[in-house]
């Protein structure tokens, strides 16, 4: 009867060892990356970011929304007129048929090296968009920690 408690008390004792061990192995992993293996970081060296917006707000703030340590060094897209697009990969914006030509040269004119800049969404900032409705502004940018 002795020599089976002894036993009994020997597996509860190698359980917890093990139970401990998994847990202190599970503490120490290392879970900052995604499914996919990608980093996730909330304070990242650059990031790229998307406004869309439609003529009725007549204003358009481009900002790099993490801190004001990071500035806009490039503007990956711009379009002013019908584009689709802007989603949160921020890969499937294109441009529409009947936009105005120089909207990504006056974006880059405005914002690039900057923390915010405001865009009046208009003809008369970008030339005339030759839209007959649902005129909007898609602008998709990449913030650089300064």
């Amino acid at each position: 009867m002795d020599t089976s408690h002894c036993h009994y008390q020997g597996y509860i004792l190698l359980l917890v060892l093990l139970y401990s061990s998994m847990f202190d192995v599970a503490s120490n992993i290392d879970i900052s990356s995604d499914a996919r293996g990608s980093k996730t970081d909330s304070n990242p060296k650059q990031y790229v970011n998307c406004g869309n917006y439609e003529v009725e707000r007549r204003q358009m703030t481009v900002s790099c929304s993490k801190s004001a340590e990071y500035i806009i060094t490039k503007i990956n897209f711009a379009d002013y007129g019908n584009p689709t697009g802007c989603s949160e990969e921020h890969k499937v914006s294109r441009h529409g048929n009947c936009g105005a030509p120089d909207t990504l040269r006056i974006v880059k004119k405005n914002c690039l090296g900057k923390h915010k800049c405001e865009l009046y969404v208009s003809d008369e900032m970008f030339g005339p968009s030759h839209c007959k409705k649902d005129i909007k502004l898609i602008v998709v940018f990449t913030c650089t920690k300064a």
